[in-house]
């Protein structure tokens, strides 16, 4: 009861944290035609909770193999309704680096402005801030269409392959620009965030460990071609993740907003 307690505690002192999305497994490193388990995750590393998986949530999963072949996988989608852990079961063929690919539908957050504020600020929302500011409603309600892209690279065998290096064309999109396997110890990795297939400056980009007790990991804000660097440990299990927004004319919302993030572990 306790955890519980602290759990709902750190989702109401940062509400936008529960919309954070990632594609999760208990090893991102599986053999070639074996079935294993997925998972759909929202919350934060110290916060995590089951994504409720329903299928008016969802628009696609897909894998993309190392020769390019794409394939559809929403017929191995197990809803929270046939399991109390959602997910999927996958099996990927081929020796390379496998991606996973999400796409939710958008769902609606009306927060009130305090809370929507700190949110933007937190997670660098900088078209949401300044559309605030320059009309004067910085302390209306904050009113938005939110929606996740999700990526996953999951590693057959030991070849290294570099599909995992090009956009697959989502809406808001991390892409490595080395394979996350192929670094040595000491050496960064290098990513891209693309919105609308161009590349988006003044992203606020975090990676953070999964799978143990870690801090918030500190923003790097994207330059000027949407480009970031990390330096890690090349242990364990990692995420990358950041949030993008624009202003939308709805009777419903007042800006779209998209969270993606992209894992993988070693």
């Amino acid at each position: 009861m306790r955890r519980l307690i602290s759990a709902l505690l750190c989702l109401t002192a940062a509400p936008a944290l529960a919309h954070d999305f990632w594609i999760d497994t208990a090893d991102y490193r599986q053999a070639d035609g074996a079935p294993f388990a997925i998972e759909f995750l929202i919350g934060d590393p110290a916060a995590v909770e089951r994504w409720d998986t329903q299928w008016h949530k969802i628009v696609s999963l897909q894998s993309i193999a190392p020769n390019d072949r794409i394939t559809d996988q929403l017929s191995q989608v197990v809803t929270s309704q046939d399991d109390h852990a959602g997910g999927a079961q996958l099996t990927l063929s081929g020796a390379g680096t496998h991606v996973v690919a999400f796409v939710s539908n958008p769902s609606e957050s009306d927060l009130p402005a305090e809370e929507f504020n700190a949110y933007a600020k937190h997670e660098g929302l900088t078209p949401a801030l300044d559309k605030r500011k320059a009309d004067g409603t910085s302390n209306a309600r904050g009113r938005e269409y939110y929606s996740r892209r999700a990526k996953a690279l999951v590693q057959i065998g030991t070849t290294i392959t570099n599909q995992v290096t090009q956009p697959m064309g989502l809406t808001l999109e991390i892409v490595p620009e080395k394979n996350p396997y192929a670094l040595s110890a000491d050496e960064a990795l290098p990513v891209r965030v693309f919105y609308r297939g161009k590349p988006l400056a003044g992203a606020s980009i975090v990676l953070e460990p999964l799978h143990r007790p870690a801090k918030h990991g500190t923003p790097v804000i994207t330059d000027a071609d949407g480009r970031a660097r990390f330096s890690f440990e090349k242990r364990g299990e990692w995420r990358l993740a950041l949030v993008w927004t624009q202003p939308i004319v709805h009777p419903k919302a007042d800006f779209d907003t998209i969270f993606s993030s992209l894992t993988f572990g070693y």
